[in-house]
């Protein structure tokens, strides 16, 4: 069995003598973690942002079996895009040694979470539970199999959880008997059928998650403790220990932890029932894990400074809702890392001091007040800044993704676009190219549905347009009209572009409201409210709500 290594989510350490100043075009901050495949770091591109950067440990790199075997699973890293995954941003497997860069997640894991403040409440576990369920959608959708999905490998975030490493990932069309049927994972939370060696399918992912949340509901493993024979034999063969999983979910961890892959649920089971838990809302996390999710947002904004050389900024610790003790414990990351962010030279002493008062947990810190000058200030004496929203358009490039959508009126429910990570819950549309005019998108016959429309700004001659393309998640819903015919459903291409909140009847102008059940590229349940779209190389599965 391998060792993991830790894409984000670790508490950041200085970089050492040792460590390296860049990785390709990349900076490094600070070391994040390391495992037996190499080390990870916090590392910030030309750009300005932020990542998570593995390098392979030499002595790894120098075995040309591992370097085949990481060359195929980077790739099948990057075809994984889904929400709730971290997103593979940039990759040299042919460098010396090679590395692996992706989206860094700001938070603890679940494992580090449920370790420090115990199991979390049965709403908690089933927002947990239906956003992995749609990551492992995602990935299963690009024919991956992640197969050591653990409370190490989820990774809390501000906008929800993340499922991380990818290192022991197969492509389902692997044709290698050897790797289809190596035996990988974590003691605990593998599948019998891993256990033994054989074939392993997305039915394996489901177990993982059963596991999971029987880990995030009562705080201990579902088979125990001990050594790995003692585990293995346990999940063969004998019977899970629920007892204290609520009752709302029981039935459905202990179909996902049946020994038979055959027996256990779909992921869209997981999805259905962990989102009627919810009932449509935002399941709180436990107080001291919001705290600690915060505490690690504020630390990545000390540690990645605003630009190359420059000093880091002291986040606004009142925003971020910590309580005194923590944010005295930020200020110290600050001033620790200051050298190192800096680039080891002397930071130039800050404009203010920043005062935090531990006399109570809601004291927010105070500054001195702004002085006041008679001289023009730099904004006053400088030229007149160019159209704030073509500003924000240029910004944008092909493989971007925003968050972006059309409202109940047809219309972009931003004036501006916004580019965001991919993999967030916000993230509706993708940019596939940015034109200079309307025609230069993937425009097809009038009523073709592709799922893709154009935004633009300017006038023709000075336009630049970007063609987008919606990204359907499962759990999400968007508006239809009634059709021509009777009790038929239609949608258009702008249609495919709203976002609805699903516990709500449809507005004005439409008549119904849909929830997106799966993108596939295979065919669609059938029956009852169910309703289904060609999308060219894809079908857009939803149900009436």
């Amino acid at each position: 069995m391998r060792e993991g290594v830790r894409v984000s989510g670790g508490k950041a350490k200085p970089l050492e003598a040792g460590d390296p100043k860049r990785i390709g075009e990349y900076r490094l901050l600070a070391r994040l973690g390391a495992g037996g495949m190499g080390r990870v770091y916090l590392g910030r591109s030309k750009g300005g942002r932020v990542v998570a950067v593995k390098v392979i440990h030499p002595h790894l790199a120098e075995d040309a079996q591992f370097r085949r075997r990481f060359e195929q699973e980077v790739a099948a890293a990057r075809r994984v895009g889904g929400i709730h995954t971290a997103q593979v941003v940039d990759a040299d497997t042919g460098a010396e040694p090679p590395w692996l860069v992706t989206e860094y997640i700001a938070g603890p894991s679940l494992h580090e979470a449920v370790g420090e403040h115990g199991a979390f409440s049965a709403e908690a576990v089933a927002g947990l539970g239906a956003g992995l369920a749609e990551g492992l959608l995602a990935i299963h959708e690009r024919g991956v199999v992640h197969r050591d999905l653990k409370p190490g490998n989820v990774l809390l975030a501000q906008d929800g959880p993340r499922i991380i490493d990818f290192g022991i990932a197969r492509a389902l069309d692997a044709t290698s008997q050897t790797t289809r049927t190596s035996v990988v994972g974590t003691p605990g939370f593998m599948s019998p059928e891993q256990l033994r060696g054989r074939e392993v399918g997305p039915a394996s992912d489901v177990f993982c998650l059963a596991a999971v949340l029987a880990f995030a509901a009562t705080g201990r493993r579902p088979f125990g403790e001990g050594p790995i024979e003692a585990l293995g034999y346990r999940v063969v063969n004998e019977e899970p220990d629920l007892a204290g999983v609520p009752e709302s979910l029981r039935p459905l961890i202990a179909d996902g932890l049946a020994k038979d892959p055959d027996d256990r649920p779909g992921l869209h089971a997981f999805l259905e029932r962990c989102s009627a838990v919810v009932q449509g809302g935002d399941p709180p996390l436990p107080e001291p894990v919001t705290t600690m999710i915060a505490t690690r947002v504020a630390e990545t904004e000390v540690l990645a400074p605003p630009r190359e050389g420059g000093t880091p900024r002291v986040p606004a610790l009142g925003r971020l809702k910590l309580t005194a003790a923590a944010a005295v414990g930020v200020l110290l990351v600050a001033f620790a890392v200051w050298a190192v962010a800096d680039g080891g030279d002397e930071p130039a002493a800050p404009d203010a001091a920043v005062q935090v008062t531990t006399t109570s947990a809601s004291a927010a810190p105070r500054t001195s007040p702004p002085q006041m000058s008679d001289s023009p200030s730099a904004s006053e004496s400088a030229a007149p800044s160019p159209d704030p929203t073509r500003r924000a358009f240029e910004k944008i490039s092909a493989g971007d993704c925003l968050d972006a959508h059309h409202d109940e009126s047809g219309d972009w429910n931003r004036s501006r676009p916004r580019a965001v990570a991919c993999g967030r819950s916000d993230a509706y549309l993708k940019v596939y190219k940015v034109a200079v005019d309307t025609a230069g998108c993937r425009n097809g016959s009038p009523g073709d549905l592709d799922g893709e429309l154009w935004w633009s700004h300017g006038e023709e001659g000075n336009e630049i347009v970007l063609c987008v393309r919606r990204q359907f998640r499962p759990g999400e819903c968007l508006l239809a009209t009634e059709g021509a015919e009777e009790n038929t459903v239609a949608v258009s291409n702008s249609d495919l572009m709203t976002v609805w909140p699903c516990g709500e009847a449809a507005p004005g102008g439409y008549d119904f409201v849909l929830r997106v059940t799966a993108f596939t590229g295979g065919a669609c349940p059938s029956g009852g409210r169910r309703v289904s779209w060609d999308l060219g190389s894809r079908t857009l599965c939803t149900r009436i709500v």
